[in-house]
């Protein structure tokens, strides 16, 4: 793991390429880039993990994204989009300080954005999520993206309006790749 490495780069670009490349040509398997404290936009993680792409092969570099300002996933996936094949992060986004990147978010928006396949069984999702709730004593919010129990649940009005003539207008998602069923409240 390149711990820091996005605030490294952004202070001295040159010397983080060479750690990155020094691990790499030293034989790791994975050159992690961390965005340690979280602090990092999508942006920002696209342009610098597309330089170091120059030096280090995408098919060896993983990431490592804090949600400090609530962009882990995004930023997992802006890194996927330059080229990373490993995402670490966590069940429910669980981890020090407000996180990592919650997994469950990012195998649905890989699989759906990129058409990715992430190689889940996306229909567990939900129940993995609630056994790592159980074991930790941190409940799932109900509205959740991706496995909160409110997700494919919808009021009355102009939502359901749309939602009956086109399931696609507010859902995402469809509720059976998550072994779930649609429902209005």
């Amino acid at each position: 793991d390149c711990e820091h490495f996005f605030d490294g780069y952004k202070a001295n670009p040159d010397y983080a390429l060479a750690c990155a490349r020094t691990a790499y040509e030293a034989g790791a398997r994975w050159v992690v880039l961390c965005d340690t404290n979280g602090g990092t936009l999508p942006h920002e993680i696209e342009r610098i993990v597309g330089e170091v792409t120059k030096h280090v092969p995408g098919d060896k570099l993983g990431i490592h994204c804090h949600n400090d300002t609530e962009n882990a996933v995004a930023n997992s996936l802006a890194a996927v989009k330059a080229g990373v094949r490993q995402i670490q992060g966590t069940i429910n986004g669980l981890g020090e300080r407000a996180g990592n990147a919650a997994l469950e978010e990012v195998v649905m928006a890989a699989r759906h954005l990129y058409a990715l396949d992430c190689g889940v069984d996306t229909t567990r999702l939900p129940r993995i999520s609630q056994l790592v709730a159980q074991a930790s004593g941190r409940p799932v919010a109900a509205g959740k993206s991706i496995v909160g129990a409110a997700v494919f649940t919808h009021e009355s009005g102009i939502h359901v309006d749309g939602l009956l003539k086109d399931r696609g207008n507010y859902e995402a998602f469809q509720p059976e790749e998550l072994g779930r069923q649609h429902s209005l409240v």
